[in-house]
């Protein structure tokens, strides 16, 4: 399970969950792939080949490339909830940065020409009283900023609401 649906509140939920974008895998994919293929040729095209224990080791290069590269992802999650945004990073080491929606004061978008061209972006958040959340680059990040919006309106809306109070019994005597 994951640590958003772990840190849910009886009466809180999801309702956006951020994903990075597939041009920050790529590089892994290729890496591993790479590898994979040099492997290969070493065992049967180059004569005096590194038999199959340099291949292993080619092949064990590229896997450390990959998980190096894909473990940050794999740990990270981003979310936003009814009542807060959730920033979580790290397996064995975890830590999160978790900020109510009733305390963002603004939300940032960087997002360059390319970015804009294949849907990519970072977001700043700037809360009131502490420090700035700054995500990583994430894939669709004005559906992110747009769940935001709406929770933190939905958020003001539930805080804004007063709340009927009982008229004082009147003594009868």
């Amino acid at each position: 399970m994951s640590y958003i649906d772990e840190s849910l509140a009886e009466s809180e939920r999801l309702i956006y969950r951020a994903h990075f974008h597939w041009l920050q895998k790529i590089g892994a994919w290729i890496a591993l792939g790479i590898s994979v293929a040099f492997a290969l040729v070493c065992l049967t095209v180059i004569d005096g080949s590194p038999g199959w224990i340099g291949a292993l080791a080619i092949v064990a290069f590229g896997l450390a490339i990959f998980v190096t590269t894909m473990m940050p992802m794999w740990t990270t999650e981003i979310g936003v909830t009814s009542q807060r945004l959730i920033y979580k990073r790290g397996w064995l080491r975890r830590g999160t940065d978790e900020l109510q929606l009733t305390a963002i004061e603004e939300v940032n978008l960087d997002q360059g020409a390319l970015g804009r061209m294949l849907d990519y972006g970072r977001l700043v958040i700037h809360g009131t009283g502490v420090n700035d959340i700054a995500l990583p680059t994430l894939a669709d990040p004005v559906g992110l900023r747009r769940a935001l919006q709406e929770a933190m309106g939905a958020a003001k809306v539930v805080v804004a609401t007063p709340q009927p109070v009982a008229a004082p019994a009147e003594n009868a005597a």
